[in-house]
């Protein structure tokens, strides 16, 4: 009995040194679905979610470690080359300040304004169609809201002017929280994925009753979602580790049906508009 113990203790000492011994990869996600989900019906069934279910199956070398972080923090700890990364950023071809970036992991259609339905009459008669971002920026009638920590890719150079006159929301589901204040009326748009309101009409569709997405002339293409990681040695080796993966992540049968349950009839009745984005 003791023999027994004593190799079972050996083996258990044996795991222990062999799971330490993997490298580590720390993640970061944060509270804002679809993208992340947490709690509800659809609890870590978000696209990002389900994305980084599927690098973890695919890197099973590793150690993943998952930190909830608001979006700023992120943001932040990228910023600061803390050894991090982030399944959900926009993709850019060449690394930037803050992040290094996969290839694309999937893709959106272009973000756009989401405002209430009276409205976004107004603002095609006004700023035409599709809508003039800028235009409608320097209108000052307006109140635009946009989630704390978050970054829109092209659209930043077009936003920095005003980003000190609108309404920052911070806290969880602060995309969410921004569409509820639009619908009652304390502020009048923001800047988001169509998904957004996806997930409002399968979670809550009386809070997203009155509300639509308007398409902008600022973006027209699809837009690329890739895995970021702080810019250093360390966050490129990851990128390099994760790169390897992508073309089994983007097959896995979980991470598809994620895609079509949020994109919904997009995705289903109109792959041809994303397959010249999947070529870059």
């Amino acid at each position: 009995m003791r023999l027994v113990l004593a190799l079972v203790a050996l083996l258990l000492s044996s795991n222990g040194i062999a799971n330490s011994a993997k490298p580590l990869l720390n993640w970061a996600t944060n509270t804002a679905p679809p993208f992340h989900i947490v709690g509800g019906p659809f609890n870590q069934q978000g696209i990002c979610d389900e994305l980084l279910k599927s690098i973890k199956k695919q890197l099973p070398r590793l150690t993943h470690q998952i930190l909830v972080m608001p979006q700023p923090r992120i943001h932040q700890a990228l910023n600061n080359k803390e050894q991090l990364c982030f399944p959900c950023m926009i993709h850019r071809a060449q690394p930037t300040k803050t992040a290094v970036f996969s290839t694309p992991t999937h893709w959106y259609r272009p973000q756009g304004v989401i405002t209430r339905k009276a409205l976004a009459n107004h603002f095609s008669e006004q700023f035409g169609s599709p809508l003039v971002l800028a235009n409608l920026l320097q209108n000052q009638t307006f109140k635009l809201g946009l989630a704390a920590g978050r970054r829109y890719g092209e659209l930043e150079s077009v936003l920095a002017p005003y980003r000190k006159n609108g309404l920052v929301r911070s806290g969880d589901d602060g995309p969410i929280a921004l569409l509820k204040m639009i619908q009652s009326g304390r502020i009048d748009f923001t800047l988001d994925y169509d998904i957004i309101l996806t997930y409002l009409n399968k979670t809550a569709p009386e809070q997203a009753k009155g509300l639509v997405y308007v398409p902008m002339a600022e973006l027209q293409q699809p837009i690329a979602g890739a895995v970021g990681c702080s810019n250093s040695d360390w966050g490129r080796q990851q990128i390099k580790l994760i790169n390897a993966v992508l073309p089994a992540i983007q097959a896995d049968p979980a991470f598809v049906q994620s895609l079509e349950l949020w994109f919904d009839a997009q995705v289903l009745t109109a792959p041809t508009e994303l397959k010249p984005e999947r070529k870059q």
